[in-house]
């Protein structure tokens, strides 16, 4: 068991205060480069154990203590660092400074991923940690260096554009409020009308047009900026010949990626491990018999919800690791909660309780299926438990939830914001349009447009919710 040792302050050096143990990702380790283009790699060499090092004959002595000093650096005030040493002695350190006596011998390092707190999206950290690995001998103090970097897809609402630049990111602070405001960061690459996170804040994207590959994927690192950017992985489905060949994109709990076809009737599954490299893929599952599915995504039961048809369909998670085309467990027809107005599901997002929010593009619709009704099974009509319109102009579509339950989407050309939880309480009918209390415009971004957050909040069941529940 790792035990917390309080340490000496280092001279010079910021210690920072144990309040950000409930800010770690402790699940996600980063001993080296991490976050941006995959799992984190080990940082730096491992040291070679020589005499100096009290690793006389080349072994290591574990006889007498030392002490270890932590440098930590590149996170702001109030975010603590999340270090642990394994092999001599087990450790939990959450600031800055010195350990002395502990048992000499061989360490190893790492340092897991932390975040901040924001209102609206975190700032996520991913840690490297020079010469990880290293003998502490009998009387000697050696200093680990820990360098934290914000994943710079974190702390942003993004959203693909109709732009030159085809991807914006807008920081939390450039859409606290009302207003106009240019995206923070702009970029132009293959982005389009369906973008996904993947746990290390690379972005994932349709390609826009039949010359574009059918999926890309960004590194995270390459958003630091605005620029010209270039997809690190570019995937295609030879199988899938129709046109337009896919309308939204998701990942699985496990990391797999789906993919809504509704030319070809189908939401088929990339297995996580044949992702990692571009070129011509095969998909191992398909979901087929579909008809016009649009929006796709997953519930905290690993349950796959298609919309885009005249009926919301659920295809339960104990089916999911084969192929099929047999009927879903569960269809639903929605209807308003005033007045029972059919209502049609064609993208949808879960909030933490569990609820289904869907979007009727064509009609306008933003409504919430309650949790208590979404483990039925057959043909089910089910009447929304609260339900709203948005401006006749607007053209909502793939919603998302930030850190403050506040529902995002796209409204009309170069317009985007966010309806409160107190809105999102309230029904009304058709002749009652909703503003969102947070209403953003930007000349950076058109209309139609999914949005999406890096991180996603706790709770949600979404991949790049971090951490993890």
């Amino acid at each position: 068991m790792m035990r917390l040792r309080f340490l000496i302050p280092l001279v010079g050096v910021a210690s920072l205060s144990l309040v950000a143990v409930a800010c770690s990702d402790s699940g996600s380790t980063s001993d080296g480069a991490g976050g941006a283009g995959g799992a984190a790699e080990a940082g730096g060499e491992a040291g070679t154990p020589t005499a100096g090092d009290g690793n006389e004959g080349g072994g290591c002595s574990d006889t007498g203590t030392g002490t270890l000093v932590f440098e930590v650096s590149g996170l702001p005030d109030g975010v603590a660092p999340d270090i642990s040493t394994t092999g001599a002695d087990e450790l939990a350190v959450n600031e800055a400074g010195s350990l002395e006596d502990l048992p000499a011998g061989n360490y190893e390092v790492s340092a897991a991923r932390v975040f901040d707190e924001d209102p609206i999206v975190r700032t996520v950290y991913d840690a490297t940690v020079t010469a990880p690995s290293f003998c502490l001998a009998d009387g000697d103090s050696h200093t680990v260096k820990i360098t934290y970097k914000a994943i710079p897809t974190s702390n942003k609402l993004w959203m693909p554009t109709d732009m030159d630049d085809e991807l914006a990111g807008f920081s939390s602070q450039a859409i606290a409020e009302t207003g106009m405001t240019d995206a923070t960061v702009a970029i132009d690459g293959p982005g389009s009308k369906s973008i996904a996170f993947d746990q290390d804040g690379n972005l994932w994207a349709l390609g826009p047009t039949l010359a574009d590959p059918h999926v890309v994927r960004f590194k995270a690192d390459d958003f630091a900026a605005s620029g010209k950017r270039t997809p690190d992985i570019e995937i295609n489905l030879p199988d899938i010949t129709c046109s337009v060949a896919f309308n939204n994109l998701a990942f699985d709990a496990d990391g797999n990626l789906w993919l809504s076809s509704g030319c070809a009737g189908q939401v088929l599954r990339l297995a996580a491990a044949d992702i990692e490299t571009s070129g011509d893929k095969t998909a191992d599952v398909a979901v087929g018999g579909l008809k016009d599915n649009e929006g796709i995504a997953f519930d905290q039961g690993g349950n796959l919800w298609v919309g885009g048809g005249a009926e919301l369909l659920r295809f339960d998670a104990a089916r999911l690791d084969a192929s099929t085309e047999d009927a879903a467990d569960l269809s639903v027809t929605v209807t308003s909660a005033i007045g029972a107005k059919p209502i049609k599901t064609d993208v949808m997002a879960f909030d933490q309780a569990g609820n289904l929010w869907g979007v009727d593009e064509g009609g306008n619709w933003v409504f919430q299926l309650a949790a208590a009704g979404l483990d039925q099974t057959g043909a089910k009509t089910i009447k929304a438990n609260r339900s709203f319109v948005v401006s006749v102009t607007a053209l909502p579509m793939n919603p998302a939830f930030d850190e403050g339950n506040n529902l995002w989407l796209a409204l009309s050309s170069g317009e985007f914001g966010g309806f409160s939880p107190t809105q999102l309480g309230v029904s009304k009918d058709t002749g009652a349009p909703v503003t969102p209390a947070i209403l953003i415009s930007s000349d950076s971004v058109g209309a139609g447009l999914p949005v999406a957050f890096f991180p996603a909040p706790v709770g949600l069941p979404l991949y790049h919710a971090i951490p993890k529940p």
